[in-house]
C-alpha cells in the first residue's frame, strides 16, 4: 500500500493512471473503485484542489476514452466523475481546510442528504420505481427456482423495504466514499506523518447538534404520514453513518487502550465487515458518545 501511495505522490500522470486504471478495473472487481477515489482524496488532501482537479479532469477523459474503446460508450466516466471522484474531491477539500474528521464526515452525511432529496424531486414515487424494479428480478429468479418464501410475504417485505432503498443506497455509496477517504488520509499519514491518522481517528467525536438532528428528523417523520413521512426517514439513514463510524472509533480505542493487539482490532473489524448485528450496537454507541464521551468514562486518551 506504501508504495502504491508514493506511486501516486510521483507526480500528476501517475495519479491519474491509478485513479483511471483502477476505475476501469473496477468494473470487474467493484472494491477497486475505493482505491480509485483514495487516490484522489490523497492527491487533493495532500497537494491541494488544483492537483486535485487537474487528476480528476485527466481520469475522466482517459476512463472516457478507455470506456468507449472497451464498452462502446464513453457515460461511465460521467458516472465516476458526479457520483464519486467529485464528491471526494469536495470532502477531501474540507478535511484539508479544517484538519477536522467530524466536519468532514458531517459535509459527507450533507451530500448524502443532498442526494436523497433530489431523488425525491425528480422522481414522482421512488418507492414505486424501487418495487418495479426489484418485482422484475424476483419474477425472473422465480421463473428459474423456487424461492424459499411465499408470494404474499415476498410482496409484503417489498412494499416495506421498497420505502427505505433510496437511503440505503445512497448510504451504501457513502460508505464506499468515506472508506476511501479514510485510506486517502491513512496514506497520507503513512507518507509525511507517521501515526497521524492513528491520532486523528482515535479521537474522533461529534458534537451534540448532530445527534440532535437526528433525534429530531426521527420524531418529525414518526408524526407524519405519507411519502413526506417517508422522504424524511430516508434522509435519517445517511446520518446513522455517521454515529456507525464514531463507534467503531470508540471500540478501536477502547481495545487498543485496554491492552488489545493487532490481532484482537483485525479481529473486530472482520466482525464489523461481515457480522451485520453489530450495526445497531455500533450505532448506539456513536450516538450515546455525542452526549457521554465514552473515551474519557473507560481510557486515558
Amino acid at each position: 500500500m506504501k508504495a502504491l501511495a508514493t506511486f501516486i505522490m510521483q507526480g500528476g500522470r501517475q495519479a491519474t493512471v491509478v485513479v483511471a486504471t483502477m476505475a476501469i478495473l473496477s468494473l470487474l472487481m467493484p472494491p477497486l473503485l475505493i482505491v480509485s477515489v483514495a487516490a484522489v482524496c490523497l492527491v487533493t488532501l495532500r497537494n491541494g484542489p488544483i492537483d486535485g482537479l487537474r487528476v480528476l479532469i485527466g481520469s475522466t477523459v482517459a476512463t472516457a476514452l478507455i470506456g468507449y474503446i472497451l464498452l462502446g460508450t464513453s457515460l461511465v466516466s460521467l458516472t465516476y466523475l458526479f457520483i464519486m471522484w467529485l464528491p471526494a474531491f469536495f470532502v477531501s477539500m474540507v478535511l484539508r481546510q479544517t484538519g477536522e474528521l467530524n466536519k468532514a464526515l458531517e459535509t459527507l452525511v450533507v451530500l448524502g442528504m443532498l442526494a436523497v432529496t433530489a431523488v425525491y424531486l425528480t422522481v414522482g414515487d421512488p418507492a414505486q420505481l424501487w418495487a418495479s424494479g426489484i418485482q422484475d428480478v424476483v419474477t425472473s429468479l422465480t421463473e428459474q427456482q423456487e424461492l424459499p418464501v411465499t408470494q404474499a410475504e415476498l410482496q409484503e417485505g417489498l412494499e416495506f423495504w421498497s420505502q427505505y432503498i433510496t437511503g440505503i443506497v445512497v448510504a451504501g455509496t457513502l460508505v464506499s466514499l468515506l472508506v476511501s477517504l479514510l485510506l486517502g488520509r491513512w496514506w497520507q499519514g503513512l507518507l509525511f506523518y507517521e501515526g497521524g491518522f492513528d491520532k486523528e481517528f482515535s479521537h474522533l467525536r461529534l458534537l451534540p447538534r448532530d445527534g440532535l438532528v437526528f433525534a429530531l428528523l426521527i420524531v418529525i417523520a414518526s408524526l407524519l404520514d405519507g411519502q413526506f413521512a417517508e422522504f424524511i426517514w430516508n434522509l435519517d439513514i445517511p446520518i446513522l453513518l455517521l454515529f456507525f463510524i464514531v463507534g467503531i472509533s470508540v471500540i478501536h480505542v477502547v481495545i487498543k487502550n485496554r491492552g488489545g493487539g493487532r490481532y484482537l482490532l483485525a479481529v473486530f473489524y472482520l466482525a464489523v465487515f461481515f457480522v451485520p448485528h453489530l450495526m445497531l450496537p455500533l450505532v448506539l454507541i456513536g450516538l450515546s458518545d455525542v452526549w457521554v464521551d465514552w473515551r474519557q468514562r473507560f481510557i486515558k486518551t
